[in-house]
């Protein structure tokens, strides 16, 4: 089963990479990231961002989001929970960004990388302390005015369950019609969300999911290139090479072996 709700157990979760790809999904927390350098796309509740360097996303709890063409550059990925800030706990909850992303001029930040930057290294070498805490707190201080929050009753249900479904059902020869029935929604409702909430269509989406998977079965040179196609959910070799060759620019046989360098 594919994992679309992506919460940190902990109270804080840092990531540091030069590729971001993942699939739309949805979680509690909030979702902070930092382009230091590179570029790529990222869309949230089905708006469309092209982040460069110095910009930061931002993604408020129960947002759906995802990330695509993130290859090279340097990113900080920071995910929390909301309760981490009390202060500002509510309006977490309670709004949304009308704009998930802040692109700061080149060395007018107000110090909001420093903070950053320097909580991560704190939690690479000693974990998750106090001083982070104080770090972030005074990060997300300065980060915040720099947004629009907007309050939002919009209920995410129906989002909800159609990722769930297509997470549970992804290597079935899955189909919209498939989804309605299944969730009792109507047809136009599911394609609805997909087009204005998941900025995908239904199949790119339900190819990602078993790309992401492929990608996983093929560090297993056990199983063929057919086999692995097979396994994670692709009707055909030629949809498999087809969908792979796009998303990652090169066949899965070429992947395969770049695994070994």
């Amino acid at each position: 089963m594919q994992q679309i709700f992506r919460e940190t157990k902990s109270r804080i979760d840092f990531r540091k990479g030069a590729v971001l790809n993942f699939p739309a999904h949805i979680h509690d927390d909030i979702e902070l990231v930092y382009v230091k350098s590179g570029s790529g796309t990222a869309y949230c509740d089905g708006k469309k961002y092209t982040l460069t360097d110095r910009s930061w996303f931002l993604v408020f709890p129960n947002q759906v989001h995802h990330y695509a063409d993130f290859w090279g550059g340097e990113y900080l990925v920071l995910i929390m929970k909301p309760s981490n800030f009390l202060r500002y706990n509510e309006l977490f909850m309670k709004g949304v960004p009308d704009s998930a992303v802040h692109r700061f001029p080149e060395g007018e930040d107000d110090g909001v990388s420093y903070l950053l930057e320097t909580a991560y290294r704190e939690y690479v070498r000693d974990g998750y302390s106090d001083v982070i805490a104080a770090y972030l707190t005074a990060l997300i201080g300065k980060l915040i005015p720099f947004y629009n929050i907007e309050k939002t009753s919009t209920l995410r249900d129906n989002v909800l369950k159609i990722l769930q479904y297509c997470a549970n059902h992804y290597k079935e020869d899955l189909t919209v019609e498939m989804v309605a029935q299944a969730l009792s929604i109507s047809r136009s409702c599911v394609s609805h969300i997909f087009n204005t909430r998941i900025s995908m269509n239904f199949c790119d989406y339900v190819n990602s999911l078993r790309l992401t998977e492929a990608e996983k079965i093929l560090k297993n040179k056990n199983y063929s290139i057919t086999e692995v196609a097979n396994m994670s959910g692709f009707p055909t070799i030629r949809t498999f090479n087809r969908a792979f060759l796009k998303r990652y620019g090169v066949s899965p046989s070429v992947y395969r072996k770049s695994l070994d360098k």
